[in-house]
């Protein structure tokens, strides 16, 4: 089950014949297989209409702020996600121990970064331009950009864009040594600096956040940020974490992958959850789910500078 092989990427697995023709080698391995991507599909399909769901809301709904900036571009990046390991279980579900496309699959991955990358860097923007406003709110108020959202959404699509474009370009993955180079360039960015600065600025926020709201009940939209990270450390970070050791390091571990694509759709589909939950009412009468994102995502930062 582990292979130690460096001349093909660690998911080769997914894109070569089952070198064993064992009959209960084969079943077993549909059982544990057939159970994560089932639960893969399920969370997809409930991540899709979820975010779907938000998408809508945050475009014509609902008046966006330069957070519902960030956090609309991360749910059509979850969304994306969830559409490519969608893609990912229709190719693997039907032959798990034959050989998969090896073309489609040369074309799923680059699209698989790219969404879930996106996700990365947007958080990690919307922790850091949070942090920020925590630190401080004078000039966050008065002379933060007024474009800038736009702007950062821009480049936070553009980079992870550039670095999946590569991939397309070397995609010969099974002979072609920069395409291993450009994946682990990815992961080496993702892991290495995009994530340390998301988990900093969060502790920095969180810290001051507690220290300043002991008193009261902290906002609601800095409880949305703080779980959102939480569950994307604890959920998408092992997808990052996974890749990077087994690209610096040759091992592969074939459950560990699966594993990790099963942590990353709880991820992209749990968002809008969270959303809801923090969002709703204390009252236990039925509120619509515009006025339940809106209260989630009221920024009193931008309230009390208008006022």
């Amino acid at each position: 089950m582990v292979s130690t092989s460096s001349a093909a990427p660690p998911f080769s697995r997914e894109e070569n014949t089952v070198e064993n023709n064992d009959t209960d080698y084969c079943d077993g391995f549909q059982a544990y297989e057939w159970s994560i991507y089932s639960l893969t599909a399920f969370s997809c399909l409930c991540g899709l209409v979820g975010n779907s769901t938000v998408i809508w809301l945050l475009s014509f709904c609902i008046k966006r702020n330069p957070f519902t900036t960030y956090i609309l571009n991360l749910a059509i990046a979850d969304f994306g996600t969830l559409l490519n390991l969608s893609a990912r279980v229709v190719l693997l579900l039907p032959r798990i121990c034959n050989t998969v496309p090896v073309l489609a699959f040369s074309l799923l991955f680059p699209c698989i970064f790219f969404t879930y990358s996106a996700s990365l860097y947007f958080l990690t923007a919307i922790s850091v331009e949070r942090c920020l406003s925590v630190l401080f709110p004078i000039w966050y108020r008065c002379h933060r950009p007024e474009r800038s959202s736009a702007v950062v959404s821009f480049l936070l699509w553009t980079i992870p864009g550039l670095l999946s474009g590569l991939l397309l370009v070397f995609n010969d993955y099974l002979v072609h040594e920069s395409y291993l180079n450009v994946m682990t360039t990815i992961f080496t960015v993702n892991l290495l600096i995009f994530t340390p600065i998301m988990v900093a600025s969060t502790l920095i926020m969180s810290i001051k956040i507690c220290h300043s709201s002991k008193r009261r009940q902290p906002p609601r939209l800095y409880i949305t940020i703080s779980i959102t990270l939480l569950f994307f450390v604890i959920l998408a970070v092992p997808f990052s974490v996974t890749y990077f050791v087994m690209l610096n390091t040759g091992l592969a571990s074939l459950l560990l992958y699966d594993c990790s694509y099963l942590f990353a759709s709880f991820n992209s589909s749990i968002n809008p959850i969270i959303y809801y939950f923090v969002g709703r009412g204390r009252e236990k009468r039925r509120e619509s789910l515009k006025v339940v994102l809106k209260r989630a995502f009221r920024d009193e930062a931008i309230c009390k500078g208008g006022s």
